[in-house]
């Protein structure tokens, strides 16, 4: 009885020493983490968009978590508009962007600024959107889209859904917005 014992003694051991559990996924779940970090696609030596976020969790295999992103929008190699936000992510695959929280697209190209919780980019089609209420201004003069906007890159023509308008209160609000 003894001998089975001294046998058992050991693999009883063994047992009490298993640290598989110590590498689980979701304790490392941070390992996948980086700081400062641009994604970019590039077409013809011209970059036509760059995403850039203040820290980037790739752990997920489909999707990049992002922290304070900033997506930089080109056209014909100049910079076109700018969506930030305190969170997103990017979809690998499908190649779409998410920006949530006080989401804002600025233009650099047609003096509008366009805020939102949260807006959508589609790489591939060049497309913005959002589907809850939005706000453009431009000047004096602030629209919000109820149902959210549809626009392209350059943000030269807007599509607005469901909207309402409000107007300058006189002349002048839309003099010094001409300037």
């Amino acid at each position: 009885m003894s001998k089975k014992l001294l046998f058992l003694l050991p693999l009883l051991g063994l047992a009490a020493c298993d640290t598989s559990k110590e590498f689980a996924p979701d304790e490392n779940a941070g390992m996948q983490v980086d700081k400062q970090v641009a994604i970019f696609e590039s077409k013809d030596n011209q970059k036509q968009w760059v995403l850039r976020a203040e820290t980037v969790d790739f752990s997920d295999l489909q999707t990049a978590t992002l922290k304070n992103p900033d997506l930089l929008l080109k056209e014909n190699g100049t910079d076109s508009a700018s969506v930030t936000g305190k969170t997103g992510s990017f979809d690998y695959l499908k190649k779409k962007v998410s920006i949530e929280g006080n989401a804002r697209i600025k233009s650099f190209t047609e003096n509008v600024v366009i805020t939102a919780d949260r807006f959508f980019y589609d790489v591939n089609k060049n497309r913005i959107w959002s589907d809850d209420k939005t706000i453009i201004t431009r000047g004096g003069v602030k629209v919000t889209a109820k149902e959210g906007v549809v626009t392209d890159s350059k943000l030269a023509r807007i599509e607005i859904k469901n909207q309402t308008t409000r107007l300058p209160e006189d002349t002048r609000e839309l003099k010094s917005a001409s300037l």
